[in-house]
C-alpha cells in the first residue's frame, strides 16, 4: 500500500475527511484565507449542504407524488427510497475516492471530494424533480408503462435491454 508523508493512504484519506467533518462542524473555515484550501474546504462543504437540502426536497416530493398515485406506485416508492439511499451513499463513497486520486496535497483531496459529491447530488436534485414532473403530467388513466418511463430517469444509463 502507498504513504503520504510516512502515513498508510487510507489513514491520511481518513483525517482528511474527519477534518473536513470537523470544520463543517466548528464553522471555522472563514478564519482561513480566502483561496487556501481548508477555506475552500469550508465554503465547499456548505455548498454541499444547499444541494443536499435540494435532493431531499425534491426526494420528498416524488416519494409524496408516489404514495398519492395509487395502484403499484407506493411499492414502487419503497423501492425508489431505497435506490436513493444507496445512491447517496454510493456517490459519497465514489466522490471521496475520485478526491483520493488527484494525488493532491494537504486538503485538496477533500476540497475535490466535495466538489464531486456537490455537483453529483445538484445533478440528482434536477433528475430526481424531473422525474416528479413527469408523473405529474400524467393522465389519471395513464399505464403502467408510462410510469415506469418517468422513473427511468433515476437510473443512471438506463437500456432498455437492446
Amino acid at each position: 500500500t502507498g504513504t503520504v508523508v510516512g502515513l498508510p493512504v487510507k489513514v491520511a484519506a481518513g483525517a482528511l475527511l474527519m477534518l473536513a467533518a470537523n470544520l463543517h462542524a466548528q464553522d471555522i473555515g472563514s478564519d482561513w484565507p480566502e483561496g487556501s484550501s481548508m477555506h475552500t474546504l469550508h465554503m465547499e462543504s456548505k455548498r454541499l449542504d444547499s444541494a443536499h437540502a435540494a435532493l431531499s426536497d425534491a426526494h420528498a416530493g416524488l416519494l409524496a407524488r408516489l404514495e398519492r398515485m395509487g395502484g403499484g406506485a407506493p411499492v414502487l416508492a419503497g423501492e425508489v427510497a431505497l435506490h436513493h439511499e444507496r445512491w447517496v451513499a454510493y456517490r459519497k463513497a465514489d466522490c471521496e475516492l475520485s478526491g483520493t486520486l488527484t494525488g493532491a496535497g494537504g486538503a485538496w483531496p477533500a476540497v475535490h471530494g466535495l466538489t464531486c459529491e456537490r455537483t453529483q447530488v445538484e445533478n440528482r436534485a434536477r433528475a430526481v424533480d424531473t422525474v416528479r414532473r413527469c408523473l405529474e403530467g400524467l393522465p389519471p388513466d395513464h399505464a403502467r408503462f408510462e410510469q415506469l418511463e418517468c422513473l427511468e430517469g433515476l437510473v443512471d444509463g438506463f437500456d432498455h435491454g437492446y
